[in-house]
């Protein structure tokens, strides 16, 4: 996993989250066909695969960039793709 294999370098936090839990209707009707999908400072960042070179640069972003991480384009949203 490219995320873990940077983290000593890159310091940062990951965690899981299950969109078929009840509470989380919103994201399974936006990813659940491209999961997985990462979320940076609460936005979207990127779905299914990520380069070391991509990870470091969002990283950097995130924590040189002003605190300010900017939503990448491609963002899925299958909810309203079946509407």
């Amino acid at each position: 996993d490219i995320l873990s294999e940077i983290r000593n370098d890159y310091p940062h936090s990951l965690y899981a989250v299950d969109i078929t839990d009840d509470d989380k209707q919103v994201w399974f009707d936006k990813y659940k066909y491209d999961i997985p999908v990462l979320h940076m400072e609460d936005v979207y960042w990127t779905k299914h695969r990520l380069t070391k070179e991509e990870a470091i640069q969002g990283i950097e972003e995130a924590v040189g960039g002003g605190g300010e991480f900017e939503c990448r384009k491609g963002e899925p949203d299958a909810g309203r793709l079946e509407h």
